[in-house]
């Protein structure tokens, strides 16, 4: 046990958070789709389809192997952030976290002043820590549920301590 301890520590300081680059969007997709098909039952095809969003993505990589990724997009005049995914392997490390702040760092620092997202629980409840607000009421999608929320830079700065 002590042993697995070790490795974790050892994965977490190993870590780079980035902008994600052209030759990223590749493996980003395939973890997508490791995770949104396999594990929740999207279908395989509507994943790859994001890319026509013109996104900016961000990820985190251990060992040259992207393990974390996020994404950030407009669509009607809104922007939203979303396509989260951490790999199975390297959950509970607090790298998905890492890599929000990360991304909302980014896009905040940009000009944007909210972000829209409609997100699993577990993303729902890291976003309201963040100063996220829940939006609506927490509707079904495919294996599982989605709640709407916004994080509004001005909230998002008070918990952080920016």
């Amino acid at each position: 046990m002590a042993e697995n301890s070790t490795e974790k520590s050892k994965l977490k300081k190993e870590i780079i958070l980035r902008r994600a680059q052209q030759e990223d969007l590749r493996p980003i997709i395939e973890l997508q789709k490791k995770i949104f098909h396999f594990e929740q039952n999207i279908p395989a095809d509507d994943i790859e389809g994001f890319l026509d969003r013109n996104p900016v993505c961000w990820c985190a990589v251990c060992d040259s192997e992207i393990v974390s990724a996020a994404a950030a997009w407009e669509e009607n005049g809104v922007f939203h952030w979303g396509r989260f995914v951490t790999d199975s392997r390297y959950r509970r490390l607090h790298i998905g976290t890492q890599l929000a702040r990360y991304s909302f760092d980014d896009l905040f620092s940009h000009g944007y002043t909210q972000v829209y997202m409609e997100a699993r629980e577990v993303t729902a409840k890291m976003i309201v820590k963040m100063g996220g607000e829940i939006t609506g009421e927490t509707v079904p999608f495919f294996d599982g549920t989605v709640s709407p929320l916004i994080l509004k830079k001005e909230n998002y700065l008070k918990c952080t301590g920016l």
